[in-house]
């Protein structure tokens, strides 16, 4: 998600990046779950045969495709999946909720999504993940921990970080963007509506307003000054990540016309059961105007190279050492 044709890298050329959903199944359910909250019928489908796999990462690595983004619901369910798409795809990150440790023979980076404490991850993610997710990858240098931030856990970050640095591992922070669905049943005013609207309400909203955004960016940057070789994140991208309103402008339909993700020609989302999705962008149930998940942002702020060289030439930095594989 990082406009690929706009990135370069001296070691390893251009970048041009992909979706793949490898999974639909997951063993979290997760409060405004981007993957099943909204999602239209091709969650309910996936492929199994794992020669079909291989021949369509092959035929991706044809197009270009040098750099794999793999979600999902819970990608880790699948590690030969993984294997098949590194296989043809050199470089990739893969995104886990943790609870089933990567095996070690698979070279892509590997973020792994926290939402808060140990004990509010009962809440937010219906089971608490941390401790497990945290002993799977303590010192594992691909690994980088993701907390989402919302309008509840602010409070948690120096736990979470301090948990981090007891384990040996790096955190970084991404911020709740909520799907239309999740949107829908807050403007409903009905509670409970499934697995992934448990606690949610108009009075139980977990979207940060522009008050919570300048919460968020403070208690970000207080963490990185406190625990600066555990909490990771260049200021200038949590400045503009924070900014009022939305980061996009929309059309009439409330889609992002500026988004870094729509605006490359090979840069597309594949679901699980190996189809192209016809959404909007790689996460299609996220409403564009609350859109400010870690990883698509980046490649919005990419984008804007022109608008900010300076700054965009250190959070480039960042993303190359945090989302490229180890070398040497």
């Amino acid at each position: 998600m990082t406009s690929p044709d706009l990135i370069q890298h001296q070691h390893i050329g251009r970048l041009r990046t992909s979706n793949y959903d490898i999974s639909n199944t997951c063993n979290l359910t997760c409060e405004g779950c981007l993957y099943f909250s909204g999602a239209g019928p091709e969650i309910d489908r996936a492929e199994s045969d794992l020669a079909k796999w291989r021949d369509f990462f092959s035929a991706e690595a044809l197009r270009g495709i040098n750099f794999a983004y793999l979600g999902g619901a819970e990608p880790s369910l699948y590690p030969d999946r993984i294997r098949a798409c590194q296989d043809s795809i050199p470089f990739g990150v893969i995104f886990t909720n943790g609870i089933k440790k990567v095996e070690s023979d698979i070279r892509y980076r590997i973020h792994v999504s926290i939402w808060g404490n140990e004990s509010r991850s009962q809440l937010y993610r219906g089971a608490s993940s941390n401790r497990k997710a945290m002993r799977n990858y303590a010192g594992d240098p691909r690994a980088l921990f993701v907390m989402t931030l919302n309008s509840f856990n602010l409070a948690e970050i120096p736990e979470v970080v301090q948990a981090c640095k007891d384990h040996g591992l790096a955190l970084t922070f991404s911020l709740f963007s909520s799907t239309i669905e999740y949107e829908r049943n807050l403007k409903s005013g009905q509670q409970s509506k499934g697995s992934y609207f448990r606690f949610s309400s108009p009075q139980a909203d977990m979207r940060l307003d522009d008050t919570g955004l300048q919460t968020a960016r403070t208690a970000i940057l207080q963490a990185c000054k406190d625990f600066p070789e555990t909490a990771k994140i260049p200021p200038e991208f949590v400045d503009w990540m924070t900014q009022p309103d939305s980061l996009y402008q929309l059309d009439q339909d409330g889609i992002a016309t500026d988004c870094g993700n729509r605006l490359t020609r090979h840069h597309a989302h594949y679901n699980a059961d190996l189809t192209k999705n016809s959404g909007k962008c790689c996460a299609p149930n996220i409403d564009c105007r609350s859109c400010r998940a870690y990883a698509m942002s980046y490649a919005t702020y990419f984008s804007r190279r022109k608008q900010m060289p300076k700054e965009w030439e250190r959070v480039w930095h960042f993303w190359r050492d945090h989302f490229l594989p180890l070398t040497g």
